[in-house]
């Protein structure tokens, strides 16, 4: 073997180390994306620096250093880190970490120089205690009902199950609807307290299930845009399945009579504009390093009608719509068939 061809091989393992039309309800000919077929494992621990994909796209590897060196240096209750930016600057990094469940253990972070500095909100007893908290709970819901024979559905399908089971809408809070608020943007202790007391605004369920998803290794973006008939802001989530991009929404899909629903699971940008959300503003933090992301594949559409849905086992899921039929889904050939 040459060295040229050693070197190529190398790369190759390092970056493996980093990183249709659908038939109606009942009918078992649907297509599923055979390219995208690669088991699952649960998370061993959290990774505290997940970054969603299209941050992670644009950050060059040492930009990536600095970012791991400052979310470190934050855990760990340093007074201060000196990470060598490459690309960007300590205060694009700052605006991402501010993107962390766990940013809200600090009380500010300054930048002199080439240096931040910390200080904290908590004590370091309530600081680990909320981090263990946060981590706990969210491996929980990344792992839920985990398999290593879990293909990509499973995963997003099971941490579904997972967050919609796992909190309510707090219907008692009037607070920070308006899409202008920066916890569209930024989770500040939504995550923690979500987790706490079961319940949140449509941010807490759209952080809690993108963070589990990242932490499983599923691309996806939060998205938040305008309610237009209530006039309210609005978040969910984007996820990447195969080559094609979807849209689901964990706090309307949310558990009702014990059951999680799949109506708003899958959907394309057309349909969601049928919701009356206006997502047009998707494009003004997405970043493009990563690439387009436009949700037009209707594979999911079969999904549209289930209102009951519940993990079997295997690939197996228990699924029932507004007519009350009953249906078996198998994830691993994307067949739904009526019992």
């Amino acid at each position: 073997m040459t060295k040229r061809t050693f070197s190529a091989l190398l790369l190759a393992l390092c970056l493996l180390l980093c990183s249709c039309s659908v038939s109606a309800p009942g009918h078992t000919e649907t297509t599923a994306p055979t390219e995208y077929s690669p088991t699952y494992s649960a998370a061993a621990a959290i990774n505290h620096c997940v970054l969603e994909p299209d941050d992670n796209a644009r950050l060059t590897y040492k930009d990536k250093i600095a970012y791991r060196t400052l979310m470190a240096a934050m855990l760990d209750r340093a007074g201060s880190a000196a990470p060598k930016v490459d690309t960007v600057t300590l205060g694009d990094l700052l605006d991402l970490m501010r993107e962390s469940p766990y940013y809200y253990f600090l009380r500010s972070a300054e930048i002199d120089g080439d240096t931040v500095r910390f200080s904290y909100a908590y004590s370091a007893e309530e600081q680990q205690e909320m981090l263990d908290f946060i981590d706990r709970r969210i491996l929980g819901i990344a792992n839920y009902e985990a398999s290593d024979d879990d293909n990509a559905l499973d995963v997003i399908l099971k941490i579904y199950l997972a967050v919609t089971h796992e909190m309510q809408y707090d219907h008692d809070r009037t607070d920070n609807k308006e899409l202008d608020s920066p916890l569209f943007r930024y989770p500040g202790d939504e995550v923690y307290k979500a987790l706490r007391d079961k319940k949140s605004l449509c941010y807490g369920f759209a952080y809690v299930m993108s963070n589990a998803l990242l932490q499983r290794g599923i691309d996806c973006f939060r998205v938040y845009g305008l309610c237009t008939n209530r006039g309210d802001g609005h978040e969910w989530i984007i996820f990447r399945y195969g080559n094609q991009f979807y849209h689901c929404d964990p706090t309307w899909d949310r558990v009702s009579n014990n059951y999680a629903k799949l109506i708003h699971f899958g959907k394309t940008d057309r349909e969601r504009e049928v919701d009356a959300l206006d997502v047009k503003n998707f494009s003004s933090y997405h970043d493009p390093a990563y690439g387009t992301v436009e949700c037009s594949d209707e594979l999911f559409r079969i999904f549209r009608g289930i209102n009951r849905f519940s993990y079997l086992g295997g690939h197996r899921y228990s699924m029932t719509d507004i007519k009350n039929k009953n249906y078996i889904f198998d994830s691993s050939d994307f067949s739904l068939v009526e019992q």
